[in-house]
């Protein structure tokens, strides 16, 4: 009986070690898609240029969403909300 106790600890750890892990992953993903995410050129050029930076801007928006979304996720599991 003590033994199974002290096993089912050991399995614990290291899942929340990978939520750990995960959570730095995330935050370093958000740090460098938001440096990713700068302001329109000031000369945007035509209508296709504006378009695809619209595009790449909306794609970069959307990534960003669900990183934050699997980051408080993550971090109400560990407790740390």
């Amino acid at each position: 009986m003590n033994q199974s106790s002290m096993g089912q600890g050991d399995r614990d750890r290291p899942g929340e070690d990978d939520r750990h892990a995960r959570l730095r992953d995330i935050d370093a993903s958000l740090d460098r898609l938001r440096s990713d995410l700068t302001p329109p050129p000031a000369d945007a050029g035509d209508n296709v240029d504006s378009g695809q930076y619209l595009a790449a801007r909306e794609e970069l928006e959307g990534q960003i969403e669900l990183l934050e979304y699997e980051r408080e996720r993550l971090r109400s599991e560990l407790g740390l909300s």
